[in-house]
């Protein structure tokens, strides 16, 4: 049996893309949502998980660059893993709850300009018509999961 080097062995592993968001709510119940300039749609605060960085001090990080806001306190909602398509490579995205933003937060809201044109909050039920495809589908299971205590795992 032939044995290799452990640098070898984890440096041979798969590499999987990461992403992590954050779900923020206001007094009414509405979502926080961000419109990106760089892609069509909307989308909410979140990102690229940078390597050695878990997802979670991703989303604190990006909450943090994106709208101006400084969280800690995230509960794990929703986690999806997307099989390779195309150009794209496997992946997983964490969803976390950040709560609920009272005015004083939600005045502070600064958006990171080279990124973000501008943010809104909406109802549960205009949020699906206007988030980027990949969230259509993963930001109403992540809100039953949030509504039911749970954390939710899909694949797709």
């Amino acid at each position: 049996m032939l044995k290799i080097p452990p640098e070898e062995y984890y440096k041979s592993l798969p590499k999987k893309r990461c992403g992590a968001g954050i779900l923020f709510f206001n007094g009414k119940n509405e979502l926080l949502i961000v419109k990106p300039n760089y892609k069509e749609g909307w989308s909410i605060p979140g990102g690229v998980v940078d390597e050695n960085e878990s997802p979670k001090a991703a989303a604190i990080r990006e909450a943090k660059e994106e709208i101006g806001l400084d969280v800690s306190d995230l509960k794990l909602a929703y986690i999806v893993y997307t099989a390779p398509e195309g150009i794209k490579t496997e992946a997983f995205q964490f969803l976390f709850f950040g709560g609920i933003l009272n005015d004083t937060q939600i005045s502070k809201i600064k958006l990171q300009e080279d990124e973000l044109d501008e943010f809104r909050f909406v109802s549960e039920n205009e949020v699906v018509d206007l988030l980027a495809s990949g969230l259509k589908e993963r930001v109403p299971e992540c809100l039953s999961a949030i509504k039911n205590n749970t954390v939710a795992y899909k694949e797709s």
